[in-house]
Protein backbone atom coordinates (compact mmCIF):
# COMPACT_ATOMS: atom_id res chain seq x y z
CA UNK A 1 0.00 0.00 0.00
CA UNK A 2 0.83 3.62 -0.99
CA UNK A 3 1.78 5.68 2.41
CA UNK A 4 -1.40 8.42 2.71
CA UNK A 5 0.02 11.54 3.99
CA UNK A 6 -3.31 13.68 3.54
CA UNK A 7 -2.92 15.67 6.63
CA UNK A 8 -6.76 15.71 8.73
CA UNK A 9 -8.10 12.75 7.44
CA UNK A 10 -11.22 10.44 7.98
CA UNK A 11 -9.61 6.69 7.02
CA UNK A 12 -10.34 3.39 7.41
CA UNK A 13 -6.74 1.69 7.58
CA UNK A 14 -5.68 -2.32 7.26
CA UNK A 15 -3.09 -2.60 9.55
CA UNK A 16 -0.55 -5.02 7.74
CA UNK A 17 2.57 -3.37 9.47
CA UNK A 18 3.96 -6.41 11.58
CA UNK A 19 7.38 -6.91 10.44
CA UNK A 20 7.95 -10.63 12.29
CA UNK A 21 9.19 -13.40 10.38
CA UNK A 22 7.32 -16.67 10.27
CA UNK A 23 7.17 -19.77 8.06
CA UNK A 24 3.26 -20.28 7.50
CA UNK A 25 2.11 -23.91 5.90
CA UNK A 26 1.53 -22.98 2.34
CA UNK A 27 5.07 -23.04 1.03
CA UNK A 28 6.25 -19.30 1.74
CA UNK A 29 8.66 -17.59 4.32
CA UNK A 30 6.99 -14.39 5.54
CA UNK A 31 8.19 -10.93 5.97
CA UNK A 32 4.70 -10.19 8.59
CA UNK A 33 2.93 -12.59 11.09
CA UNK A 34 -0.89 -13.41 9.94
CA UNK A 35 -2.76 -15.00 7.53
CA UNK A 36 -2.51 -11.87 5.39
CA UNK A 37 -1.19 -13.76 2.48
CA UNK A 38 -3.92 -16.12 2.79
CA UNK A 39 -6.50 -14.01 2.27
CA UNK A 40 -9.01 -15.35 -0.72
CA UNK A 41 -10.65 -11.62 -2.06
CA UNK A 42 -13.98 -13.19 -3.48
CA UNK A 43 -15.65 -9.71 -4.00
CA UNK A 44 -14.48 -5.80 -4.08
CA UNK A 45 -11.78 -5.10 -1.14
CA UNK A 46 -10.79 -1.70 -0.86
CA UNK A 47 -9.08 0.80 1.53
CA UNK A 48 -11.66 4.04 1.20
CA UNK A 49 -10.18 6.99 2.01
CA UNK A 50 -11.91 10.34 2.16
CA UNK A 51 -10.54 13.85 2.68
CA UNK A 52 -12.35 15.84 5.17
CA UNK A 53 -10.48 19.10 3.37
CA UNK A 54 -12.10 18.60 -0.18
CA UNK A 55 -10.22 19.16 -3.38
CA UNK A 56 -10.62 21.90 -5.67
CA UNK A 57 -13.11 20.48 -8.26
CA UNK A 58 -11.52 19.54 -12.00
CA UNK A 59 -11.42 23.15 -14.13
CA UNK A 60 -10.02 20.64 -16.48
CA UNK A 61 -10.95 17.60 -17.86
CA UNK A 62 -7.71 15.82 -18.98
CA UNK A 63 -5.94 13.62 -16.61
CA UNK A 64 -3.08 15.39 -16.14
CA UNK A 65 -5.17 17.48 -13.59
CA UNK A 66 -5.61 14.18 -11.79
CA UNK A 67 -1.99 13.97 -11.89
CA UNK A 68 -1.26 17.24 -10.63
CA UNK A 69 -3.83 17.06 -7.50
CA UNK A 70 -2.38 13.36 -6.64
CA UNK A 71 1.16 14.93 -6.65
CA UNK A 72 -0.12 17.57 -4.36
CA UNK A 73 -2.09 15.33 -1.65
CA UNK A 74 0.39 12.15 -1.75
CA UNK A 75 3.75 13.66 -1.41
CA UNK A 76 6.87 11.60 -2.76
CA UNK A 77 4.80 8.97 -4.76
CA UNK A 78 5.49 8.71 -8.33
CA UNK A 79 2.26 8.48 -10.66
CA UNK A 80 3.46 6.04 -13.08
CA UNK A 81 0.23 6.05 -15.10
CA UNK A 82 -3.19 7.36 -15.68
CA UNK A 83 -6.08 5.82 -17.23
CA UNK A 84 -9.88 5.62 -16.90
CA UNK A 85 -10.76 2.93 -14.58
CA UNK A 86 -13.55 0.11 -15.62
CA UNK A 87 -15.93 2.21 -13.05
CA UNK A 88 -18.06 5.10 -14.19
CA UNK A 89 -16.60 8.33 -12.83
CA UNK A 90 -12.97 6.53 -11.80
CA UNK A 91 -9.67 6.57 -12.81
CA UNK A 92 -6.84 3.98 -12.45
CA UNK A 93 -3.86 5.02 -10.80
CA UNK A 94 -0.41 3.59 -11.26
CA UNK A 95 2.00 4.18 -8.53
CA UNK A 96 5.45 3.87 -7.26
CA UNK A 97 5.83 0.85 -9.81
CA UNK A 98 4.36 -1.57 -7.86
CA UNK A 99 0.74 -0.46 -7.02
CA UNK A 100 -2.71 0.43 -8.11
CA UNK A 101 -5.29 2.62 -6.79
CA UNK A 102 -7.97 4.00 -8.14
CA UNK A 103 -9.36 8.27 -8.03
CA UNK A 104 -12.51 9.97 -8.10
CA UNK A 105 -12.78 12.10 -11.46
CA UNK A 106 -13.35 14.62 -8.85
CA UNK A 107 -10.14 14.34 -6.67
CA UNK A 108 -12.14 13.94 -3.85
CA UNK A 109 -11.86 9.91 -3.23
CA UNK A 110 -8.89 7.33 -3.43
CA UNK A 111 -9.72 3.62 -3.51
CA UNK A 112 -6.69 1.46 -2.56
CA UNK A 113 -7.45 -2.77 -3.23
CA UNK A 114 -8.70 -4.95 -5.79
CA UNK A 115 -11.39 -4.39 -8.13
CA UNK A 116 -12.96 -7.81 -9.66
CA UNK A 117 -15.29 -8.05 -12.39
CA UNK A 118 -18.50 -10.13 -10.41
CA UNK A 119 -19.71 -11.22 -14.08
CA UNK A 120 -16.49 -12.62 -15.95
CA UNK A 121 -14.70 -13.09 -11.97
CA UNK A 122 -11.61 -11.21 -13.49
CA UNK A 123 -9.34 -9.51 -10.84
CA UNK A 124 -9.05 -6.30 -13.47
CA UNK A 125 -6.32 -4.94 -10.81
CA UNK A 126 -4.25 -7.94 -10.76
CA UNK A 127 -4.47 -7.43 -14.62
CA UNK A 128 -3.00 -4.27 -14.64
CA UNK A 129 -0.18 -5.31 -11.69
CA UNK A 130 1.13 -8.11 -14.28
CA UNK A 131 1.41 -5.14 -16.53
CA UNK A 132 3.30 -3.47 -14.35
CA UNK A 133 5.73 -6.02 -13.01
CA UNK A 134 6.59 -7.26 -16.49
CA UNK A 135 7.35 -3.59 -17.08
CA UNK A 136 9.87 -3.22 -14.28
CA UNK A 137 11.72 -6.77 -14.38
CA UNK A 138 12.29 -5.68 -18.64
CA UNK A 139 14.32 -2.66 -17.48
CA UNK A 140 16.50 -4.94 -15.11
CA UNK A 141 19.57 -6.35 -17.13
CA UNK A 142 20.24 -9.95 -17.19
CA UNK A 143 23.60 -9.99 -16.25
CA UNK A 144 22.04 -8.31 -12.44
CA UNK A 145 20.46 -12.36 -12.02
CA UNK A 146 21.83 -15.68 -11.43
CA UNK A 147 20.36 -17.48 -14.57
CA UNK A 148 19.61 -21.43 -14.58
CA UNK A 149 18.65 -22.21 -18.40
CA UNK A 150 17.43 -25.68 -19.29
CA UNK A 151 19.76 -27.63 -22.02
CA UNK A 152 16.48 -27.14 -24.68
CA UNK A 153 13.75 -24.90 -25.70
CA UNK A 154 12.72 -22.57 -23.71
CA UNK A 155 8.92 -23.01 -22.42
CA UNK A 156 9.17 -20.37 -19.74
CA UNK A 157 11.06 -18.08 -17.85
CA UNK A 158 10.41 -17.20 -14.30
CA UNK A 159 11.91 -14.32 -12.38
CA UNK A 160 12.53 -15.61 -8.52
CA UNK A 161 13.41 -13.25 -5.62
CA UNK A 162 15.24 -15.93 -3.57
CA UNK A 163 16.72 -16.15 0.48
CA UNK A 164 19.90 -19.27 0.68
CA UNK A 165 18.39 -19.90 4.08
CA UNK A 166 14.75 -19.66 3.35
CA UNK A 167 13.54 -23.46 4.04
CA UNK A 168 10.65 -23.07 1.19
CA UNK A 169 13.35 -21.52 -1.34
CA UNK A 170 15.44 -24.41 -0.93
CA UNK A 171 12.93 -27.00 -1.37
CA UNK A 172 12.71 -25.20 -4.53
CA UNK A 173 15.92 -25.29 -5.40
CA UNK A 174 16.17 -28.87 -5.44
CA UNK A 175 13.65 -28.79 -8.02
CA UNK A 176 15.74 -26.88 -10.24
CA UNK A 177 17.01 -30.17 -12.64
CA UNK A 178 13.49 -30.83 -13.15
CA UNK A 179 12.22 -27.55 -14.05
CA UNK A 180 14.95 -26.80 -16.44
CA UNK A 181 14.20 -30.30 -17.75
CA UNK A 182 10.32 -29.08 -18.05
CA UNK A 183 12.01 -25.88 -20.11
CA UNK A 184 11.40 -23.83 -17.38
CA UNK A 185 14.28 -20.92 -17.14
CA UNK A 186 14.67 -19.83 -13.51
CA UNK A 187 16.27 -15.93 -13.16
CA UNK A 188 17.44 -15.87 -9.71
CA UNK A 189 17.71 -12.54 -7.98
CA UNK A 190 18.38 -12.39 -4.03
CA UNK A 191 15.97 -11.36 -1.11
CA UNK A 192 17.93 -12.42 2.58
CA UNK A 193 15.22 -11.72 4.39
CA UNK A 194 16.82 -10.91 7.75
CA UNK A 195 18.19 -7.91 5.71
CA UNK A 196 22.02 -6.31 5.04
CA UNK A 197 24.55 -6.82 7.52
CA UNK A 198 23.11 -10.32 8.21
CA UNK A 199 24.78 -13.65 7.54
CA UNK A 200 21.86 -14.43 5.03
CA UNK A 201 23.11 -11.07 3.35
CA UNK A 202 26.82 -12.30 3.50
CA UNK A 203 25.97 -15.42 2.04
CA UNK A 204 23.75 -14.08 -0.65
CA UNK A 205 26.97 -11.73 -1.64
CA UNK A 206 29.64 -14.49 -1.43
CA UNK A 207 27.35 -16.76 -4.08
CA UNK A 208 27.43 -13.80 -6.43
CA UNK A 209 30.83 -12.67 -6.69
CA UNK A 210 31.61 -16.78 -6.82
CA UNK A 211 33.36 -17.46 -9.58
CA UNK A 212 30.59 -20.54 -10.55
CA UNK A 213 27.64 -18.68 -9.15
CA UNK A 214 25.33 -21.63 -10.26
CA UNK A 215 27.48 -24.08 -8.31
CA UNK A 216 27.92 -21.91 -5.44
CA UNK A 217 24.20 -21.47 -4.98
CA UNK A 218 23.26 -24.92 -5.37
CA UNK A 219 26.14 -25.60 -2.51
CA UNK A 220 24.88 -22.90 -0.50
CA UNK A 221 21.23 -23.78 -0.48
CA UNK A 222 21.63 -27.60 0.55
CA UNK A 223 23.25 -25.83 3.77
CA UNK A 224 27.21 -25.48 3.45
CA UNK A 225 28.91 -22.01 4.22
CA UNK A 226 29.62 -20.48 0.86
CA UNK A 227 33.29 -19.71 0.51
CA UNK A 228 33.40 -15.75 1.34
CA UNK A 229 33.88 -13.46 -1.48
CA UNK A 230 32.89 -9.79 -1.42
CA UNK A 231 32.97 -7.55 -4.67
CA UNK A 232 30.32 -4.75 -6.56
CA UNK A 233 26.78 -6.88 -6.56
CA UNK A 234 23.34 -6.05 -7.06
CA UNK A 235 21.45 -7.67 -3.52
CA UNK A 236 21.02 -4.29 -1.80
CA UNK A 237 19.11 -3.05 -5.68
CA UNK A 238 17.32 -6.71 -5.60
CA UNK A 239 15.91 -6.21 -2.20
CA UNK A 240 14.43 -2.78 -3.24
CA UNK A 241 13.03 -4.39 -6.32
CA UNK A 242 11.69 -6.85 -4.67
CA UNK A 243 9.32 -4.52 -2.07
CA UNK A 244 8.49 -2.35 -4.88
CA UNK A 245 7.58 -5.40 -6.64
CA UNK A 246 5.30 -6.45 -3.59
CA UNK A 247 7.33 -9.29 -2.25
CA UNK A 248 6.15 -10.18 1.59
CA UNK A 249 8.19 -13.14 1.86
CA UNK A 250 10.17 -15.80 0.08
CA UNK A 251 9.93 -17.21 -2.87
CA UNK A 252 8.33 -14.48 -4.77
CA UNK A 253 8.30 -15.11 -8.05
CA UNK A 254 6.91 -13.62 -11.84
CA UNK A 255 5.64 -15.30 -14.13
CA UNK A 256 6.29 -14.35 -17.87
CA UNK A 257 2.80 -13.40 -17.74
CA UNK A 258 3.52 -10.82 -14.82
CA UNK A 259 1.87 -13.04 -12.43
CA UNK A 260 2.91 -13.17 -8.81
CA UNK A 261 3.22 -16.50 -7.31
CA UNK A 262 4.25 -16.17 -3.19
CA UNK A 263 5.47 -19.26 -2.28
CA UNK A 264 6.23 -22.63 -3.04
CA UNK A 265 4.63 -24.51 -5.76
CA UNK A 266 5.93 -27.83 -6.90
CA UNK A 267 7.24 -28.08 -10.29
CA UNK A 268 4.55 -30.09 -11.92
CA UNK A 269 2.13 -27.75 -10.45
CA UNK A 270 3.92 -24.77 -11.31
CA UNK A 271 4.38 -25.72 -15.13
CA UNK A 272 0.40 -26.31 -15.01
CA UNK A 273 -0.43 -23.01 -13.74
CA UNK A 274 2.20 -21.69 -16.34
CA UNK A 275 0.48 -23.45 -19.22
CA UNK A 276 -2.78 -22.81 -18.04
CA UNK A 277 -1.69 -18.32 -18.19
CA UNK A 278 -0.59 -19.52 -22.00
CA UNK A 279 -3.67 -20.96 -23.00
CA UNK A 280 -5.58 -18.00 -21.32
CA UNK A 281 -3.70 -15.33 -23.02
CA UNK A 282 -4.13 -16.34 -26.30
CA UNK A 283 -8.13 -16.09 -26.26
Amino acid sequence: MIPLAFGPIETIVLNLTNSELAEDRDGFSNLESGDFMNQKLIVLTVVLTLLSTAWPALAESDMQAIKRMIAERLPGATVDHIAPSPVTGMYEVGVNGGDVVYVSEDGRYLLSGTLIDLVTQENLTERVLAGQRLKTLNGVPEDSMIIYEPEGDVKHTLTTFTDIDCPYCRKMHREMTLLNRMGIRVRYMLFPRTGVASPSYEKAVSVWCAEDQQAEMTKAKSGAIPEIAVCDNPVRDHMALGRRLGLRGTPYTITDTGRAISGYVSAPELLESLEADKQKAVR
